[in-house]
């Protein structure tokens, strides 16, 4: 998802969900302050009062995460791979769901590839953004139907009209994916 896409998104929790939240606080706050409102009705009343603050407070906590920058890739695989970390080539910076997805291929390299090394590339080319994440391990891809990882990659790359590539390297693997830019 580009940034324009990720501030509409944020833009329509704030126009939306978040303003019908603030609105059902000030319902719950008139019914408080009726004289006739019995004193057990008065503090459920209360109790879901904050309830609805603390979910606005959340809202707003989300919203905040959809418009801010995507944590520096760069520091985040080295964190994931450590000492396996080889080339990285940043070329373009990633918006919060792309660097997601880089960031599970690259657990997901550590964890099932046995590769040595591990590689991570960003690129522009033909109005496509495109991640590549390399290893020098065993090469092949499994989906299975117990493990999510690679089903969650490949339905959010489908659901950014994008592609995913495996492609078997000698040794190793490349995971290529290429989104509309």
């Amino acid at each position: 998802m580009n940034p324009r896409g990720t501030n509409q998104i944020a833009r329509q929790i704030h126009d939306g969900i978040a303003q019908d939240l603030v609105a059902l606080g000030y319902s719950l706050d008139q019914s408080l302050g009726a004289p006739e409102l019995p004193t057990s009705t008065r503090a459920e009343l209360r109790t879901l009062r904050f309830e609805v603050t603390g979910l606005i407070e959340k809202v707003r906590r989300e919203i905040l995460n959809l418009r801010s920058a995507a944590p520096d890739l760069g520091e985040q695989a080295l964190a994931i791979c450590g000492d396996r970390l080889g080339k990285v080539d940043l070329a373009i910076p990633l918006n919060h769901c792309l660097n997601a997805i880089a960031i599970e291929l690259l657990r997901n390299a550590v964890k099932h590839s046995g590769a040595s090394v591990i590689n991570l590339r960003t690129y522009s080319d033909d109005a496509l953004t495109v991640i590549e994440i390399s290893d020098n391990g065993i090469g092949g891809v499994e989906m299975k139907a117990d493990r999510f990882g690679l089903v969650g990659i490949t339905e959010a790359v489908t659901e950014l009209s994008g592609k995913i590539e495996f492609i078997n390297l000698t040794p190793g693997l490349l995971i290529r994916v290429s989104i509309p830019s």
